[in-house]
């Protein structure tokens, strides 16, 4: 029998046979532990950035909505390095917009006419979604949420309306509208006044023109087309018979163009074709001149102050097709003096009576 080896060490962490066996004995005391040297470690959480492992696991963190540190850790630095970049960019370009704009007539007149056809094309796209829910399709009942939208325009280009005589739009039955058309502008002054139940006539190609012809289907408009007079004579006729057996109102732009001269241009005689077949009252809508503050050929767009004046109807009750020049002529001189008169230029209305 052979004694214990005095040479050889001892062995310190040697498990019980139980342990080695897979069989769990009662936890030993630490006091034990020291003496057997199997002293229990707490975990040690990782370091952060010092491996792999703890930076995925903080990752994970941030992937999962984690809030606070944790998030601005996975983002790291750079993410908030070039969100700043992004934003001294940002202002920057608008900076330099804002001091254009101020140098250069050309550049804010661009600007804010581009903002202007976008700005159309938005709240259209817009607008149309409420047109479909509440009224399912096209009807004049459509302007009203129309009107609600596009009134919206004369905040973003600082633009005020002094309006008068809306009571003459208080006629029973249908009507004519007619007024100066001047420029694209032109839909905000029309929706500062338009009366309940009346649509407009506009030329056939503003039906192409995306969520802005979408706008005016859906709104009633009638579309003619210019280039076929047959064709636009066949439309003008249904108008009339439309108009009474509905009680609608039809708005007419009689110059047939748009005129930024600040004066009328000839009256086109279609029109009052219309008010004389259909038997309805004509009613002059005039709007003031915008050249103080919108002129396309000096590149003028700013601020500005409409005045618009609805005058009293005109009865077209016993006229035949031979009293339509004058019945035009009348209503020609009348708009042409009170667009001098409220434009600022009396001297002009008096020479045109």
């Amino acid at each position: 029998m052979r004694g214990p080896n005095p040479h050889r060490a001892p062995r310190q962490n040697q498990l019980p046979s139980s342990a080695r066996h897979g069989h769990r004995g009662p936890p030993s005391s630490p006091r034990n532990a020291r003496s057997t040297g199997n002293i229990p470690r707490s975990p040690v959480p990782p370091r952060r950035g010092s491996g792999g492992a703890g930076r995925a696991a903080h990752m994970r963190r941030a992937q999962h909505g984690l809030p606070g540190e944790e998030a601005a850790v996975a983002a790291g630095p750079g993410g908030a390095v070039m969100e700043m970049g992004w934003l001294l960019w940002g202002t920057a370009v608008l900076l330099l917009l804002h001091v254009l704009m101020e140098l250069s007539p050309t550049v804010n007149f661009a600007l804010r006419i581009t903002f202007y056809c976008v700005l159309c094309l938005v709240v259209s796209a817009l607008a149309a979604v409420p047109c479909l829910l509440v009224n399912g399709g096209r009807t004049v009942k459509n302007m009203r949420i129309i009107k609600a939208f596009v009134r919206t325009f004369k905040y973003f280009f600082g633009l005020r309306f002094e309006v008068k005589g809306l009571e003459n739009f208080n006629v029973e039955g249908p009507a004519l509208i007619v007024s100066n058309h001047q420029s694209i502008l032109d839909m905000m002054g029309l929706m500062e006044v338009l009366p309940d139940n009346c649509v407009q006539v506009g030329k056939k190609e503003l039906m192409y023109m995306g969520s802005v012809g979408l706008i005016m289907y859906l709104g009633g408009v009638i579309f003619i087309n210019r280039k076929s007079t047959s064709s636009a004579k066949m439309v003008m006729s249904e108008v009339a018979k439309t108009m009474v057996t509905e009680n609608t109102k039809v708005w007419v732009y009689p110059e047939g163009t748009r005129n930024c001269t600040g004066d009328l241009l000839p009256f086109k005689k279609g029109a009052f074709h219309l008010a004389v077949q259909a038997q309805v009252p004509v009613i002059p809508v005039v709007y003031s001149s915008f050249t103080t503050f919108y002129n396309p050929k000096t590149k003028l767009f700013t601020s500005g102050k409409i005045k618009v004046e609805v005058l009293p109807p005109i009865e077209t009750k016993g006229l035949t097709s031979d009293d339509v020049t004058d019945l035009s002529d009348r209503c020609f001189s009348t708009m042409r003096e009170t667009l001098f008169r409220l434009s600022g230029h009396p001297g002009e209305a008096k020479d045109s009576s």
